[in-house]
């Protein structure tokens, strides 16, 4: 198994091409720093995290017993630039509540650790995300 191991692990790699500058990187990151995010949508980007944490106060308590772990603070910002970063990709200077929810999954899913009861009843992450957005007044 080492020799197998070794062969793929010294493979030379394959040749990349550039499909981007290092310029229009920089570009694209300082055009999605101004894609605005309003105080409504930031708030909405806030209750959804915050009912991965407390479920109950936001009416979910069915999901109260299916999350071990809630998202972090982080998911929060996670979810704030990749709203904006979905409103970009859609020719908009701004984010709207739509663009919170068309990205929320990629955003939560790997963020949410279930409880064992959870997992022995096959409930996802993506089911408990979509019963929090399905749930959550949307601004």
């Amino acid at each position: 198994e080492r020799r197998i191991m070794n062969r793929f692990a010294q493979k030379p790699p394959a040749p990349v091409k550039a499909v981007i500058t290092a310029a229009d990187v920089q570009a694209l990151r300082d055009t999605l720093e101004q894609v605005y995010c309003d105080e409504k949508v930031g708030d909405y980007i806030l209750d959804i995290v915050f009912a991965t944490r407390e479920p109950k106060a936001h009416k979910l308590d069915t999901l109260a017993g299916q999350i071990q772990m809630g998202a972090s603070p982080r998911a929060t910002l996670c979810l704030n630039l990749a709203a904006r970063a979905n409103a970009m990709m859609h020719g908009r200077a701004y984010a709207t509540p739509q663009d919170v929810k068309e990205i929320a999954h990629d955003v939560l899913r790997h963020r949410i650790m279930l409880t064992y009861e959870a997992e022995a009843e096959e409930v996802t992450t993506d089911k408990v995300i979509t019963d929090i957005l399905n749930t959550l007044p949307v601004p």
